[in-house]
This record gives structure tokens, C-alpha cells and sequence, in this order.
């Protein structure tokens, strides 16, 4: 499969302004959720949400949206529309810094993919070559 036909995910990663309310917080995101019903634009496995990381390196990235589109074309398709590029802006205004206040990452799906059967084997594989209890030691 070719890059340009991977699948591709898209997250987007928020920084509101304080006083933005999260209730306007989540009107942002359901409108774009709703994006997926205007013809022509086509994403699945559409998330949105508070960052729940408990390791403190979000960067002050406390919300944040995720959808997946079949390939590259269907994203620049969603990215170019109207309806879309109207959303950004008015969400844009509502971030601390304008677009600074925004962290957009693709990911192609397709280098993302577990192959099928790897991870057991190569457990078993590292699990067999720990030293068993009963193995003598010699120094």
C-alpha cells in the first residue's frame, strides 16, 4: 500500500483559553464530529476529549479530537472544505495564543499496524531465554 492511499489518522490537540467554557468546548467538537455528514467528507473513529494523561507532558494541551480518514485525499478533502475551514477559525479564536494554541498530527496508519502473531512469539521467545530458578550460577 502506497502512502498516499494509507489510511490516515488525524489529532488534533486543543489549548483554550481560560475563559472559554467547557461546555463551548464540547460545541466545537460536536460540530466537527458532524463534519462526517456533509458529502464529501468521509472520517470514522471520531474521539474527542480531556487529556487524562497522568504523566504531565501535555504541555498545557488539556483537550483535544482524533478521526481517522481511508487516505490522504479523503483528509486534504475534509481540510479544504468550507464548513471545516470555518470551524478552525472560530476554534483558532478561542485558544490561548491563536494557532499556537493548536497541535495538528497525521499518522499514516499503515506503519502503525501490529503484524499478526509477532507479539506472542516474541514473548515467548524472551520469556524462554530468562535463566530458569534451578540454572547453576558459576562465577
Amino acid at each position: 500500500m502506497s502512502h498516499s492511499n494509507a489510511p490516515v489518522r488525524h489529532i488534533v490537540l486543543c489549548r483554550f483559553r481560560s475563559d472559554v467554557a467547557a461546555a463551548s468546548r464540547l460545541v466545537f467538537f460536536e460540530q466537527i464530529g458532524r463534519l462526517a455528514e456533509i458529502p464529501g467528507i468521509a472520517f470514522t473513529n471520531f474521539q474527542c476529549g480531556a487529556n487524562v494523561s497522568p504523566e504531565g507532558f501535555g504541555m498545557d494541551f488539556a483537550d483535544g479530537f482524533m478521526m481517522d480518514f481511508a487516505s490522504r485525499a479523503a483528509c486534504f478533502a475534509y481540510l479544504a472544505h468550507p464548513t471545516h475551514r470555518a470551524i478552525g477559525e472560530r476554534l483558532i479564536e478561542a485558544l490561548e495564543g491563536g494557532a499556537h494554541g493548536l497541535l495538528v498530527f497525521d499518522i499514516t496508519l499503515d506503519n502503525h499496524e501490529k503484524p499478526a502473531g509477532k507479539t506472542r512469539s516474541v514473548l515467548r521467545q524472551h520469556r524462554d531465554a530468562r535463566p530458569s530458578r534451578t540454572a547453576e550460577h558459576h562465577d
